[in-house]
């Protein structure tokens, strides 16, 4: 005889179903240009996700290590051609809306479909550089000769305007590319996404949760007023007036007496809504935008760290090391491209030696410079306290070092020829009679002999007497003495 356990059967049926699950996707839905726009210009919170890191990366902007009369130039031709601001302006373009180009122009070479170098441009013969918008420049097909320095890259770019369009050569075009595509064959102009494309789910939602709350301030008190016969009186056209009337009245005389007038039988309540939980909601939509955009909620949203002896130090520090990401590997590429042009337009020619270091992102309050500046005056006496180098090399380090942490503002102008010179900055024999009796420093130039030399030599003297006693340290070639 064959039993049959129904129970068993109807469980084992129940959990061969599918999950819900196995029907979810993911889907990517094309955010427009004109929503891009809308949502810059309507939305807060999208705005700074595209704007803030910008900033941020360009505020410090960068330091150039040349000679004096090169770093003035190349700086005075970024002043002149607006380069922050330009790049910048790519830069929130490459972000909004997924792609941005850097067009220069100049040289003698007229015909912008004519390659251009940068020994082509002379000095002052840099005419513009202007950064446009990938809606505004069109790629054409990439180059697919493998032996081309230009393989993978477009041919050539058409500038779409109101005169028409006008063909480009690559070369006077720094292609900035967005948030990295990897779809070739759904993407065959290479572009990259707009971080609000990717981010949009985020913020729409953030932006919901907001209004939804807003939306409740409205029936943050609803006032609940029972009536007999209220039914009765809308009937009639005559009775809705009398009721609308009614109620008018007796609004304004609440809010002139704050009193309310009902008849007997009326009924009168308050409903409140509680926004209890309400704003630990809208700060959960706030940080998964800021984990998408990788911009602490500090940051977005200019508050303070929240949590106990929480100092926000760890996010920073995060947020910094995202920004010198972008540095690496978006704003220096543009700046390699765009400085040999740059240099030509300054002095006529690419200076060999010359190179630049990114400011840091960190700016240091003036006590935290302070600090700095006195810990490594100590450490510097307690070098020449044992006396394991020469006076002469040493006191060149020191001032490059005073110089270079720029501690006293125009040293390098003062003592720039002395430094340049063979002349010892700690002089070897200070006669007596120059030094001042009390010790306590030099004595002061003579009027007609305040040269910045003598005025170095001066402090070449107080130098000595700071190290007196470590002569005996060394023998008449610098080289330490060793006892036994």
């Amino acid at each position: 005889m064959k039993i049959i356990d129904g129970l068993i059967n109807m469980v084992a049926n129940l959990a061969a179903g599918n999950s819900k699950r196995v029907f979810d996707q993911f889907v990517a839905s094309e955010v427009p240009p004109q929503q891009l726009n809308a949502m810059y210009r309507g939305d807060w919170l999208s705005r700074k996700v595209v704007d803030l890191p910008v900033k941020d990366i360009m505020r410090p902007w960068r330091g150039w290590q040349a000679e004096a009369d090169q770093i003035s130039a190349i700086e005075e031709t970024e002043k002149r051609h607006n380069i922050r601001v330009k790049i910048a302006t790519a830069l929130i373009y490459d972000r909004l809306y997924g792609g941005a180009a850097i067009v220069i122009g100049g040289g003698r070479l007229v015909s912008p479909m004519t390659e251009l170098k940068p020994e082509h441009v002379t000095r002052g013969g840099l005419r513009h550089i202007t950064p446009l918008r990938r809606i505004d420049i069109q790629p054409a097909e990439a180059e697919t000769d493998p032996l081309s320095e230009n393989f993978g890259l477009p041919k050539y770019y058409t500038l779409k305007s109101d005169r028409g369009s006008v063909d480009i050569h690559p070369s006077r075009v720094i292609r900035i590319v967005g948030t990295p595509r990897h779809d070739i064959e759904t993407n065959p102009e290479c572009w990259g996404d707009s971080i609000l494309q990717v981010i949009s789910d985020a913020l729409k939602n953030a932006g919901l949760a907001m209004t939804g709350v807003a939306e409740l301030i409205h029936e943050a008190k609803v006032d609940v007023v029972k009536m007999h016969d209220m039914m009765e009186m809308l009937a009639t056209n005559e009775g809705t007036a009398q009721l609308v009337k009614r109620f008018q009245n007796a609004s304004l005389l609440k809010s002139i007496n704050n009193t309310l007038l009902l008849d007997k039988n009326d009924d009168w309540d308050r409903k409140q809504t509680s926004f209890a939980g309400l704003p630990d909601l809208i700060q959960a939509y706030l940080q998964i935008v800021a984990g998408a955009s990788d911009i602490p909620v500090t940051r977005l949203l200019g508050t303070s760290p929240k949590g106990l002896n929480s100092t926000g130090e760890h996010d920073t520090r995060n947020y910094y090391d995202f920004l010198d990401g972008l540095r690496v590997d978006v704003l220096q590429p543009i700046l390699d491209r765009l400085d040999p042009f740059l240099w030509c337009d300054a002095i006529g020619s690419v200076p060999p030696d010359a190179f630049f270091e990114f400011n840091p992102l960190w700016q240091m309050t003036e006590k935290e410079k302070a600090d700095i500046s006195k810990l490594k005056s100590e450490t510097t006496k307690n070098y020449a306290s044992l006396g394991l180098m020469p006076e002469e090399p040493f006191a060149r380090a020191l001032i490059n070092q005073l110089i270079e942490d720029g501690t006293y503002p125009g040293l390098e102008a003062e003592i720039g020829d002395l430094l340049e010179s063979d002349e010892p900055i700690v002089p070897e024999d200070v006669p007596d009679d120059d030094v001042r009796p009390s010790g306590n420093g030099p004595r002061k130039a003579e009027a007609s002999g305040g040269s910045a030399r003598d005025r170095a030599i001066d402090w070449g003297r107080a130098r000595s007497e700071a190290f007196a006693g470590l002569d005996d340290l060394f023998d008449p070639e610098g080289s330490p003495r060793t006892t036994h």
